[in-house]
């Protein structure tokens, strides 16, 4: 039986870099003006929390990776390695 075996559980996710405007203001009669730059960025996050599988009493282990863009098979599985 292999002993240095982990058991890992893996989760993805991404966020747009948007702004999330909810009000403004503006003198009365006069249409408020919203500046932000429209270039529609994501940021991703993967986070995985592994567990051996022969020796619980080590705990778990948890590693979190960021990364500009969106994620990949081959970013994932560099994440896991």
């Amino acid at each position: 039986m292999n002993t240095r075996a982990w058991i890992v559980f893996l989760d993805e996710s991404g966020v747009s870099l948007l702004p999330q405007i909810r009000r403004t203001y503006a003198p009365r009669g006069r249409t408020p003006l919203l500046r932000h730059r429209l270039n529609w960025k994501r940021a991703s996050m993967a986070g995985a929390l592994g567990y051996h599988s022969t020796d619980p009493e080590r705990g778990a282990r948890l590693c979190f990776h960021l990364k500009p863009g969106s994620y990949d098979t081959a970013a994932l599985i560099e994440v896991l390695e």
